[in-house]
């Protein structure tokens, strides 16, 4: 202790009441015995003299501590007298607070007690609910999240380089983004979270993503180069594509299976034909298969003959399944519903959607009303809906959202103010949990991000069968049923032309609107009469933007 010039009396104030309390027994918030009373003394009086000498604050803080353990080791001492010096300066700093920063950032491990953690400044917003935080989140969690918000508060602005800067582990993140998320759902900082914690789990886990595979890669020669060169001449959709090559995978099985070798003439054909009603497929299927055959041919350069032959089939099958029952017709029957009943549903989800506990629950019923709620008064596509970016094709302003798509199907713009009524789904799925005050730092954020993502995967759509997956489980009914729900409601009255309805769902052509009408039971009529009011309101709206 006569290595340091200054005694106990020169001290600062603060460190000499410690002292005193030490030697009365009532050191708050931390247990110190009397044994090492001298130890702490020395090491203050090493701190404040050191402080003193560079110019230093009478304080514990980074610079100080930092300067004090670099004096100790130019002056010799070993490496477990000096953690004996800051274990000395942490109990100072646990039971006072002063220079806490360093006193985490010191230490291999974190033991402050839970008590003294939640005495920081940053948990007065979080008092109403602290002692819901002690009985339900391990001690550790808690100081973790301490150690967050002390780095958070170094910033001005959250994002990911912030959240990567405090160096966490992939479990780390994860627990910091539960229980952030748990306490502050409506902080825009959950948000990076999330996104940092997806990605470090794939960087750990040094998974590389798998490359993108084209449609053709799996199928085989001599049919995957004629596909991939009528794919490079883009003449056909991606979609047809993919369904030529399903069509094409099929006929190499059927030249397996009646060993014939694996080329395109009428005998494999033939074959193809035979084995799709030998499978018992419906004939709406067998003119698909059909029609994709004779596609493939025709762009490939085969005999005409070929395509023809395959068309006639397709023809025959599909006037065939024009007398057959339809698949929606019976799952209507089995399943009964229309537009109201997908707008109450939407209306449920979004309401319970923050009393879901689960964090990737919460945010698919956040998604997916506003989903629902959207195709119930636009009729996009999935595919369009997927697609669709925050900035492009959906712009939020004062007054609401606007829609300014081009369909990837028929190519119809649809354009205009959305109705208001769309708005808080919107919001919603925009937003997720974060609160609605932060509505354009977040809209700013999202601009060219898909407005139905996922967050833990960068705002990345959803899986192309999300949605079907979802709207099956609560309704029994794809995404595709909206089309005939609105045909349903405008086909029983004459007051609202048919071509309103077609525009509205993209359909250029007579047949597809004819496709798509079905004859509703009574019951669904009486229902869709209804709510016929509104959906009118819709297009008198929409026809005014």
């Amino acid at each position: 202790m006569s290595r340091y010039q200054i005694s106990e009396t020169d001290l600062p104030k603060r460190m000499r009441q410690f002292l005193v309390d030490i030697d009365n027994g009532g050191a708050a918030s931390v247990q110190i015995r009397q044994a090492v009373r001298p130890n702490i003394s020395s090491a203050l009086r090493g701190l404040i003299e050191t402080a003193r000498c560079l110019g230093l604050p009478d304080r514990l803080s980074q610079d100080s501590g930092a300067a004090f353990i670099g004096r100790l080791r130019r002056d010799g001492w070993t490496v477990g007298s000096i953690r004996n010096v800051e274990n000395c300066l942490r109990k100072y700093a646990y039971a006072t607070g002063e220079g806490m920063d360093w006193a985490i950032g010191s230490g291999r491990f974190d033991r402050r007690p839970v008590e003294l953690v939640l005495q920081a400044p940053h948990w007065n917003k979080y008092r109403h609910i602290l002692e819901e935080i002690k009985a339900n989140t391990r001690p550790d969690v808690i100081r973790l999240a301490d150690r967050w918000m002390r780095h958070r508060a170094c910033y001005l602005h959250c994002d990911e380089q912030v959240v990567r800067a405090f160096g966490m582990s992939q479990s780390s993140v994860m627990l910091i983004a539960r229980f952030m998320a748990a306490i502050d759902p409506e902080s825009p900082d959950n948000i990076y979270l999330q996104q940092v914690q997806r990605k470090r789990f794939v960087e750990e886990s040094g998974k590389e993503p798998a490359p993108l595979s084209m449609p053709y890669d799996s199928v085989a020669e001599p049919f995957r180069s004629q596909i991939e060169d009528i794919a490079r001449k883009k003449q056909l959709s991606h979609a047809r594509i993919k369904a030529i090559c399903s069509a094409v995978r099929r006929l190499c099985r059927s030249c397996e299976r009646h060993r014939l070798p694996l080329a395109l003439n009428m005998e494999s054909a033939r074959a193809y034909v035979d084995d799709l009603f030998g499978e018992g497929k419906k004939p709406i299927t067998i003119a698909g298969y059909c029609d994709f055959l004779a596609c493939f041919a025709a762009h490939a350069g085969y005999d005409r003959v070929l395509s023809v032959e395959l068309m006639e089939v397709q023809n025959a099958t599909k006037l065939e399944a024009r007398t057959a029952l339809k698949n929606k017709e019976a799952k209507l029957a089995r399943s009964p519903i229309n537009l109201e009943d997908l707008a109450v549903l939407a209306y449920r989800l979004r309401r319970d959607a923050p009393d879901v506990d689960d964090l990737r629950n919460r945010r698919r019923d956040q998604v997916l009303s506003a989903a629902i709620a959207l195709l119930a008064k636009v009729q996009l596509r999935v595919l369009d809906l997927r697609n669709a970016k925050v900035g492009h094709e959906f712009h939020r302003d004062s007054e609401g959202w606007i829609c300014d798509i081009l369909t990837s199907k028929s190519g119809v713009a649809i354009r205009g103010r959305l109705a208001a009524e769309l708005t808080p789904y919107l919001d919603m799925a925009l937003l997720g949990d974060v609160g609605e005050e932060h509505l354009w730092v977040i809209y700013q954020h999202r601009i060219g991000t898909a407005l139905f993502g996922n967050p833990a995967r960068n705002w990345q759509a959803y899986s192309k069968d999300w949605l079907r997956r979802n709207m099956a489980t609560l309704t029994g009914h794809s995404p595709h049923i909206v089309r005939t729900l609105i045909y349903d409601h405008i086909a029983h009255d004459p007051a609202l032309d048919v071509r309103v309805g077609a525009a509205l769902c993209g359909h250029g052509h007579e047949a597809s609107r004819k496709a798509y009408e079905v004859n509703a039971p009574a019951r669904r009529r009486s229902r869709a009469t209804a709510a016929l009011e509104q959906i009118a309101k819709g297009l008198e709206d929409y026809e005014a933007a």
